[in-house]
């Protein structure tokens, strides 16, 4: 896969569209802005946490040239609907032992804030790699999370930054016609907001 400084393809194509009048929040929508499901890295709840850390490690997402790794796997079900998600810190937490993940549910920022401990000399020991591949075969369906939030494809930006700032969501799946069809990330809302919010000129930037 290429890297992120490698010239977009489609670059020339997109200026030619930039000429147009710029377009406002309320005409961009969620399904301008989305990563269709098929693009996106998908595990079920009976999946290992082994397979869900080797599909997120491995993947890249290409939007319009930018190159970028998911911070999240789909969860979906048997008959490919979408029914979590799980975050790599998820995994982690999953793999991790017992005794650094205690009361992480109430202060997830901590996961790694801990003192010296004399049971973190069994992580070094020649035993770790074994206990970290048998907690490697737990299933996703254990950490993963429900889906409980999701916009519409015809839904606008800015409805889509309420719904991520409301609920604290760096992702949500986009819905058409009752079903899944992609998501859209903070990366992509971001990037279209800055364009939205950008100067037109240089008298406009202030000091």
């Amino acid at each position: 896969m290429g890297s992120e400084d490698l010239p977009d393809p489609g670059a020339a194509g997109s200026e030619e569209k930039n000429k147009g009048p710029k377009r406002s929040g309320a005409e961009i929508l969620a399904r301008d802005l989305m990563v269709p499901l098929d693009k996106y890295p998908s595990v079920t709840k009976e999946d290992t946490l082994a397979f869900a850390a080797k599909a997120l490690s491995e993947w890249h997402i290409d939007m319009a040239g930018s190159i970028s790794m998911p911070r999240f796997a789909l969860v979906l079900s048997d008959d490919a609907e979408l029914v979590g998600i799980v975050r790599r810190r998820d995994i982690l937490r999953g793999l991790a032992p017992s005794f650094l993940v205690a009361d992480i549910s109430d202060h997830p920022e901590k996961m790694f804030d801990v003192e010296v401990d004399p049971n973190l000399a069994e992580m070094l020991s020649d035993r770790a790699e074994e206990k970290l591949r048998k907690k490697a075969k737990a299933l996703v369906g254990e950490v993963c999370d429900e889906i409980t939030l999701t916009v519409q494809a015809d839904d606008p930006l800015i409805r889509v930054v309420r719904e991520m700032v409301r609920h604290d969501r760096a992702i949500i799946p986009v819905q058409e016609n009752g079903v899944v069809v992609g998501v859209v990330r903070t990366v992509e809302v971001l990037g279209m907001t800055a364009e939205l919010i950008k100067p037109e000129s240089t008298n406009d930037q202030g000091v």
